[in-house]
């Protein structure tokens, strides 16, 4: 149980870590700094259609002007920031024919969820359908209720959606 809590307050950490990383413009491809940088192949998006639902409710506290989506090196991360810390999201999933999520984190009302395949052992699940340049996200992510955490695990039904240039 510590393990699973562990990986997801990891996964929600590094996810929200995207967000400092992140451009906020609405999207750029191969751009290079005045360091002398080398272009990228990175495209990021923000704005669009974005809505994230936790058991079929909106999730308060969360800056959807904030999601990015990032395409590169066959991957895509989704991440968010929150208003007041309170409320995150960050997703990494395969660029692939059909995508499929590797991890999913996410801070409901303080608790840390996760979808994940780490160590072996599964948390959560997460299915993707893609129209066009926008992604679907439904699944059940777990984690440890942290007002209760003698209660043992917790699980919300997710949907979140996202366009992704």
């Amino acid at each position: 149980m510590k393990r699973i809590l562990a990986v997801g307050v990891g996964v929600v950490g590094c996810s929200l870590m995207l967000v400092g990383c992140s451009d906020n413009n609405s999207s750029s491809k191969g751009t290079s700094s005045a360091t002398g940088s080398a272009p990228s192949s990175a495209t990021v998006a923000s704005g669009g259609k974005t809505s994230v639902k936790v058991e079929g409710n909106d999730l308060q506290g969360l800056d959807l002007n904030s999601v990015t989506c990032v395409k590169q090196g066959g991957t895509i991360n989704i991440a968010s920031g929150a208003v007041g810390g309170q409320q995150g999201l960050g997703v990494v999933m395969t660029d692939g024919q059909p995508p499929k999520v590797q991890s999913l984190g996410m801070v409901v009302d303080g608790n840390a969820l996760a979808v994940s395949q780490a160590g072996g052992m599964g948390t959560g699940s997460a299915d993707v359908k893609v129209d066009g340049n926008t992604y679907t996200i439904t699944g059940e992510a777990a984690g440890a209720d942290m007002k209760n955490p003698m209660a043992g695990m917790i699980s919300k039904k997710f949907e979140i959606t996202v366009t992704c240039k």
